[in-house]
């Protein structure tokens, strides 16, 4: 099921400089002008309201090169996903090669999110998605 007002929110995201795109609960968002940048994805709740601010944050710091070479190899959230002070959304989770984002390290600590290690393959993770949702 896709958000209330998608087309409109999809246009005032572009407005904003970001290419985005919605699938199967899953946004994907890149800065229009950074098109060899990778895309950042998002995967949130069913009517988990969706912040422009949080959105562009993340397309930027998928965008990040340094000038020795070092990129960020893939950018996504965690479902906490929301505005950051520092300029990197909480929720950012980032991996880089040849640099490391101190800005993304995290200044939010104990947010709300928790790791839990389950037994699964990718496979059986992916067919009961939804349940972890």
């Amino acid at each position: 099921m896709q958000p209330k007002n998608l087309k409109r929110l999809l246009r005032a995201l572009e407005r904003q400089g970001l290419d985005v795109t919605y699938n199967n609960r899953t946004y994907s968002v890149r800065l229009v002008n950074s098109p060899d940048a990778p895309v950042a994805e998002v995967l949130l709740p069913k009517d988990f309201p969706v912040e422009a601010k949080a959105l562009k944050q993340l397309a930027n710091l998928a965008s990040v090169l340094h000038p020795s070479g070092g990129c960020v190899c893939r950018a996504c959230a965690t479902p906490d996903f929301h505005p950051g002070d520092a300029g990197v959304a909480i929720g950012s989770v980032v991996e880089t090669m040849g640099q490391v984002i101190s800005g993304a390290v995290s200044s939010d600590i104990n947010c709300g999110i928790r790791l839990h290690v389950a037994d699964l393959t990718i496979e059986e993770f992916l067919a009961k998605r939804d349940q972890f949702v």
